[in-house]
């Protein structure tokens, strides 16, 4: 059999929140040439000028210069800038200190590689430093209090671009490498992030989304913190008030992001006293995060799309000259068309971030923690007691039962599952969401770059729907009745109808796809796998599915996006009654299977190619296997590859490809014994 597709939790790679105001606050107006070194070394050696004004002035000027293109950077990194901006945090200047702060957010932000240097040369040690002084700042203007004198005064106005800056930086190392995470534990960061959000009402909400997406990505199976939690429950109810209390369009990622750091800290809402014996802390989490995360999908890409592109067309924004990046015009201030789309861009990170904490959802019970089945946890016995999960024999004991009652605990379980109002909101709520945002804009692949940040923001929400679609449809797959299929026919087909359409329009007529597209693409065949699975002999094949499949797999050279293509013709391929469909599947998938010896086919390629030979000609009885299989000679083809494949097989590392080496192992063993029992077969 060929390795079924799982369901799994979608990688972090986010937009960045921030990022549509990354240049925000830096002075515009910056020269499109490269500034020579004996420019730039003038500027860099004021950072250690005896007079603070001039240190000031001059983390300033880096900051614009950062700004100005990959090849200034280049040269600022060149003459050793990161170094001499850290050791400035520690500058006995308030001034000098804010600015460098907000040139090293500018850098990290242009250039998250930089976050890594950042770490190297012990940025922390002078960040933790600056922590007390921007905490005590803000307890000073969220209570008030009058002002000591001018430079209390001077502080407390700048200091929520103070603690963005600060906070970002953090976030920055956090997300370059998982390797910094204790480092950045033994900071003692949670009081300070958690006081954004218990005071939301009272900070600028920018501020407040930056603490919310630093602790979203520091509570990511980060179970070193969560001790943190344990030990301050009243963190737990302040995310849980924001659920509740905010509730204006604006603070929509801000609740979304609470969801997020809830989900992320699941096992300590498990072992939380704050809940009543008979609730499940879980199944209760489920109740407060579904209805906020399906709200904050009520959102017309469409419209989006085309009031973006109008902006874009007035002439009136301003674009970065590298990135593209939406900014103010030099020394002008923002107008309605640079609102409009930067407001584009937050609402669909905020899309992105929901839709991969319900893709998580559907995740859940693969890592026995609650999803579908969560109902029956909560089950008791005839006194009404819990059962004992602890139970080993449980199992063995449901096993029996369903062997003696003839499957109905089978029967039973799907109507837990059925009830589950996860399973339901699903069905009914969030699937049209997903179908809706997975549905393409003209502005989503463009043929020429108008809006990069709204076309990027787009095609990423794009494939986080698809991806959360394939994993429902492959939590569906795996109950064992997959009722969903049958109750849902009508959705389940004209998805599918609707999926191969799409998967032609989108695949380009000249191969050239880039990596956001390649990846939708992808995220599409495998929830047309997911159907044909689901489906069986109900999926709706066109005449020329097997084509559209085919041509795709043809002209996208992605391995991954061709090994799914191959299980998915696999999946369809095995229909009754239509003999000629299985024979074009058969003309296509043997072409790949010759190449093997020539190496123009992948190793992962070919192990999928020999499990779809297992999968669709294992029985004799196909109507399909004589005219095809047998008079085809296919037994022939396999047995000319063999030596190929084996010694393919051979050239796999085990030490660095092991689930590879694995099921290409596997797969040899398997073709052995093929080509033996279809030899045998008709005797």
């Amino acid at each position: 059999m060929g390795k079924q597709p799982q369901r799994r939790k979608i990688t972090k790679n986010r937009v960045n929140p921030l990022g549509a105001r990354i240049a925000a606050g830096v002075s515009q107006g910056i020269s499109e040439d490269v500034p020579k070194p004996e420019q730039v070394m003038p500027v860099i050696e004021k950072l250690s000028s005896p007079d603070p004004t001039e240190r000031a002035w001059s983390a300033a000027c880096i900051s614009n210069l950062v700004m100005a293109g990959a090849a200034t950077r280049k040269l600022l990194l060149s003459k050793g800038i990161i170094p001499k901006l850290i050791e400035r945090l520690t500058d006995s200047n308030q001034d000098v200190k804010e600015e460098t702060l907000g040139t090293l957010r500018n850098l990290v932000s242009v250039d998250p590689v930089v976050a890594n240097d950042y770490y190297a040369r012990d940025i922390l040690t002078p960040l933790s430093a600056l922590l007390p002084t921007i905490s005590q700042t803000i307890d000073l203007v969220l209570k008030n209090a009058p002002f000591a004198d001018h430079d209390d005064q001077d502080k407390r106005r700048t200091v929520w671009d103070v603690a963005e800056n600060f906070i970002y930086i953090v976030w920055s190392i956090i997300e370059a490498s998982d390797k910094y995470i204790k480092a950045i534990n033994r900071l003692n960061i949670i009081t300070f992030l958690i006081s954004f959000l218990s005071a939301a009402d009272q900070c600028p909400t920018r501020v407040v989304v930056a603490a919310g997406q630093c602790l979203t990505t520091l509570t990511d199976e980060n179970k070193d913190i969560y001790i943190e939690f344990q030990n301050h429950p009243e963190y737990i109810s302040t995310l849980v008030g924001i659920l509740t209390k905010f509730t204006r369009p604006e603070d929509t990622l801000v609740r979304v992001l609470a969801c997020a750091i809830l989900m992320n800290l699941r096992e300590v809402m498990r072992m939380s006293s704050s809940w009543d014996d008979d609730q499940d802390p879980l199944v209760e989490l489920n109740k407060m995060v579904l209805p906020v995360l399906i709200s904050s999908l009520d959102y017309d890409l469409q419209v989006a799309a085309e009031q973006s592109l109008v902006a874009a067309n007035s002439g009136k924004i301003t674009k970065h000259e590298e990135t593209g990046e939406i900014t103010p015009a030099p020394k002008q201030p923002v107008n309605a068309e640079e609102r409009y789309v930067q407001s584009v861009e937050e609402r669909l990170t905020t899309l992105q971030l929901s839709l991969e904490l319900l893709a998580d959802i559907c995740t859940q019970d693969d890592t026995e923690e609650d999803g579908w089945e969560e109902a029956d946890e909560t089950m008791g016995d005839d006194e009404g007691e819990p059962i004992e999960e602890e139970d080993e024999d449980t199992e063995d004991i449901l096993g029996e039962v369903s062997a003696l009652t003839g499957g109905t605990s089978s029967a039973s379980e799907d109507a837990l599952i059925r009830s589950n109002p996860v399973m339901h909101a699903f069905t009914y709520q969030i699937f049209p969401h997903l179908i809706r945002l997975a549905t393409p804009t003209p502005l989503s692949f463009p043929q020429e770059s108008i809006v990069p940040t709204v076309s990027q923001g787009l095609a990423l929400t794009h494939l986080r729907s698809l991806e959360c679609l394939n994993n429902f449809l492959l939590a569906m797959n795996d109950v064992p009745s997959k009722f969903w299929f049958k109750e849902h026919i009508s959705d389940a087909q004209q998805t599918w109808t609707w999926l191969i359409k799409l998967l032609y329009d989108l695949t380009p007529a000249n191969g050239g796809a880039d990596d956001i597209l390649a990846d939708n693409l992808e995220a599409i065949v495998g929830c047309l796998w997911s159907l044909a699975r689901g489906l069986g002999n109900n999926t709706p094949l066109g005449p020329n599915d097997n084509e559209v499949l085919c041509r795709t797999c043809t002209l996208i050279p992605v391995v991954s996006i061709r090994v799914k293509i191959i299980g998915c013709l696999g999946a369809i391929a095995t229909r009754q009654g239509n003999i000629e469909f299985n024979k074009n599947i058969a003309i296509y998938v043997t072409d790949i299977l010759r190449n093997i010896p020539t190496k123009q086919t992948p190793p992962e390629l070919a192990v999928e190619v020999l499990n779809f030979m297992y999968d669709v000609y294992n029985d004799c009885a196909f109507d399909y296997d004589e005219p095809i299989f047998v008079k085809g000679n296919m037994i022939k083809e396999l047995e000319s590859i063999l030596p190929a494949y084996r010694a393919i097989v051979k050239s796999i590392d085990r030490r660095k490809n092991f689930d590879l080496r694995s099921r290409a192992d596997e797969a040899l063993t398997n073709l052995v014994a093929f080509i033996k029992y279809k030899k045998n077969e008709r005797r």
